[in-house]
């Protein structure tokens, strides 16, 4: 028998909508983590690295301002980054917003 299946909604979907919580792993697997993470606009997250592998950052909604070392870009809904393993990076969010990280 498999587990039982799971769904939800990250934006406005059919299914009913994952809450305002700051931080929800969807999936963990063999040390990967897929992670779903709200920002309300004035937040910060501190300059910090993952050194396991590479970093992606899809913006699902809101905007950021995103710093890899001396390097910052404007990111908004539908755009993407992608740090380097080890490479310290940081974000400030603009605007209320939803992210998903995969590392």
């Amino acid at each position: 028998m498999y587990p039982p299946l799971k769904c939800g909604s990250l934006l406005h979907g059919q299914h009913p909508p994952i809450g305002e919580q700051k931080g929800l792993v969807l999936l963990d697997k063999a040390g990967q983590k897929i992670i779903f993470k709200t920002f309300q606009a004035g937040e910060t997250m501190p300059t910090h690295h993952h050194d396991a592998g590479d970093v992606l950052v899809a913006v699902l909604a809101g905007r950021l301002t995103i710093t890899q070392e001396a390097t910052s870009v404007d990111v908004a809904a539908g755009d993407y980054v992608i740090f380097p393993a080890g490479a310290p990076h940081s974000l400030a969010c603009l605007e209320a917003a939803r992210i998903l990280i995969y590392r």
